[in-house]
């Protein structure tokens, strides 16, 4: 993936506990949808987690760091 796509697919795969991203549900592992009303972005992030890591602290650390590497100009690799 690349552009700003594929800088979210980085992050959201360096967090600890991801052992990679999928794309399951028969999309890209990685969407990013702009609304207009309201306006606003979705972000949608699929992947698996690695063994011994609980899924809901993985999801919501992938969350936090999607979120923040989202609404910052800061690269993807430093997050």
């Amino acid at each position: 993936m690349r552009g700003p796509v594929g800088e979210l697919a980085n992050v959201a795969a360096g967090v600890w506990g991801v052992a990679r991203l999928t794309a399951v549900l028969g999309s890209l592992p990685v969407r990013v949808v702009d609304h207009d009303d309201p306006p606003g972005r979705h972000s949608e992030v699929q992947l698996s987690v690695a063994p011994g890591h609980h899924p809901l602290e993985v999801a919501r650390a992938v969350r936090y760091a999607v979120a923040e590497a989202a609404t910052t100009d800061t690269p993807a690799g430093s997050v």
